[in-house]
């Protein structure tokens, strides 16, 4: 009989992108989500209570909305003008 609950309180990289639905170098940079570093190696684990905890914590990031381009008063649609190319351009 299989679960999905992991054996152990910590997580690695892998599986707490799995548990969160981040990609792993997203989590990798992400350094407000809870982890602990392992000493004397570059692997983080995270806790699965602690990351239980931020996720339901953490508030969705507001995307703020673009604003339109504005197009400056002086310009005039029908007065531009086209730059012509250069003679000797191999871009023709």
């Amino acid at each position: 009989m299989s679960t999905n609950t992991p054996q152990s309180p910590f997580l690695t990289l892998k599986e707490a992108a799995a548990l969160l639905r981040y990609s792993t170098s997203s989590l990798y940079k992400r350094t407000d989500i809870p982890r602990t570093k392992l000493p004397g190696s570059k692997d983080w684990r995270y806790e699965l209570e602690a990351l239980l905890a931020w996720a339901k914590s953490a508030a969705p990031r507001q995307l703020e909305p673009k604003s339109e381009p504005t197009i400056p008063a002086t310009a005039n649609q029908e007065g531009l003008r086209t730059v012509p190319r250069r003679r000797n351009s191999p871009y023709r």
